[in-house]
């Protein structure tokens, strides 16, 4: 069978093709031999090619869909449609092209929106005037850089010019219709996964946003004065026994720690928390977090960060006159405390307080230790194999927050945060490519349905 493809409205035969490309290959290898034609010059003309190829490919496959229905009248969900006629829709696909596709629109009798069952069958409803696969790729791009070396970068890689606009609007748009329960989120097999230990960790930072004001939008609101808002992560793996790898699972949140709390409670659940055979939970020393430990993991080994912990030893011996050693009983009360000493280290502190430049701080950070001395048996953690510091979800914080929010002049809306950290989300866990997947929703003739 020959394959046909469409140029100028004439078909074009697999062999005419064959011949064009032949007589690309004579020209380029005489350009070579010739003309001083380099390897990235020839691959660069090779893929205009091929990509303009692909492009009609593409075209003729399209031209062959055929419609789901043909129905004059259906009930999609709940809601009747109507067919309204033909339009073309068209999108930018993965080869640079536009393709054009004629399909039947329908409009919803209640007045609110249509239905385009064939845009729907391709997915096309989940995209901004691209293709599902240029979609994803522009979001991964934009979650993951800057809007516009975003669009550079993929540039590059694709061949052929991207608009920042393009990357943002579609990172964006995707990120607006991600789910946001995680049990929405996290397949729901891992429910049901049984484990040897799940680790939790939890952690905060901050970036500038736009603080939004009644009225002001548009470029006006750039203008606006910034205000510092907190984004709360939380890090979940799973560890099972054998060679298994380790499943782990991040999310994040703009908004108030209240309403982190739960979101976290709902992650434990879908991850599986009632299979695992033991839960650790990590987190820093405020209080907030130990009460979203009990209320969502009360069976957990609480364990306060190690690192935290000795960041809070480091405050103490600031307070210390270089004279006394500051330095070396540093290093001899964070060997203590790695070795699950902290009543003893306590009350060396609680000795030397009394020397130190301002003892209000320094009774302070005793206080610190004290109140969180239940979770520093780090040699025991050591001994059962917990883990005793979270430098997971620390990390996470920089790379899930900082590294795409905190550039130079970023300043974002509270709704784009949302929307571009869930997309960052849904990148880093890998789940971000069944979003555009398509998912047609359920309909039935009219005439037969109950």
């Amino acid at each position: 069978m020959l394959i046909l493809i469409r140029e100028g409205g004439q078909a074009m035969e697999q062999d005419a093709i064959l011949k064009r490309g032949e007589l690309l290959v004579k020209e380029l290898t005489e350009g070579m031999n010739q003309q001083g034609l380099n390897l990235q010059q020839v691959e660069e003309q090779i893929l205009r090619f091929v990509y303009k190829l692909a492009g009609q490919l593409e075209g003729e496959v399209i031209a062959g869909l055929e419609e789901p229905t043909q129905e004059n009248s259906v009930v999609v969900g709940d809601r009747v449609a109507v067919y309204a006629g033909k339009r073309n829709l068209r999108y930018r696909n993965r080869f640079g092209g536009t393709t054009v596709i004629p399909r039947r629109c329908y409009k919803y009798r209640d007045g609110s929106g249509g239905w385009s069952p064939l845009e729907e069958k391709l997915g096309l409803d989940r995209c901004l005037g691209y293709s599902p696969l240029m979609s994803y790729l522009l979001t991964s791009f934009g979650a993951s850089e800057p809007y516009g070396h975003g669009a550079e970068l993929l540039a590059e890689a694709l061949g052929f010019a991207v608009s920042a606009t393009a990357v943002q609007r579609n990172t964006e748009a995707t990120g607006e219709r991600l789910p946001e329960s995680p049990y929405q989120q996290i397949e729901s097999h891992r429910q049901q996964e049984r484990c040897q230990l799940m680790v939790v960790e939890v952690d905060g930072t901050i970036n500038a946003q736009i603080e939004e004001k009644q009225g002001i939008s548009g470029r006006e609101s750039l203008k606006a004065p910034t205000e510092w808002k907190e984004c709360n992560v939380a890090v979940i793996e799973k560890h099972f026994s054998g060679k298994r790898s380790v499943e782990r699972w991040t999310g994040g949140r703009y908004g108030k720690f209240c309403e982190f709390d739960p979101y976290v409670g709902r992650a434990g659940m879908a991850m599986g928390q009632h299979h695992a055979e033991r839960i650790a939970f990590i987190a820093d020393g405020a209080p907030k977090n130990w009460e979203l430990q009990k209320t969502n993991f009360p069976t957990a080994v609480q364990i306060l960060d190690f690192y935290h912990a000795s960041e809070h030893l480091a405050a103490f011996c600031e307070l210390l006159p270089e004279a006394t050693g500051a330095s070396r009983r540093y290093q001899r009360w964070r060997e203590m405390l790695f070795e699950g000493q902290a009543i003893q280290m306590i009350a060396e502190l609680r000795r030397w307080a009394e020397r130190t430049t301002d003892r209000t701080d320094a009774i302070r950070e005793i206080e610190y230790f004290k109140s969180n001395l239940s979770r520093m048996e780090y040699d025991r953690y050591r001994a059962e194999g917990l883990p005793i510091g979270s430098g997971l979800v620390e990390g996470s914080c920089k790379f899930l927050v900082g590294k795409r929010f905190k550039g130079n002049g970023m300043r974002w809306k509270r709704a784009d945060n949302s929307r571009v950290l869930k997309a960052r989300l849904a990148k880093i866990n890998g789940t971000l490519p069944r979003h555009f997947a398509p998912q047609p929703q359920k309909w039935v003739p009219r005439s037969l349905a109950a």
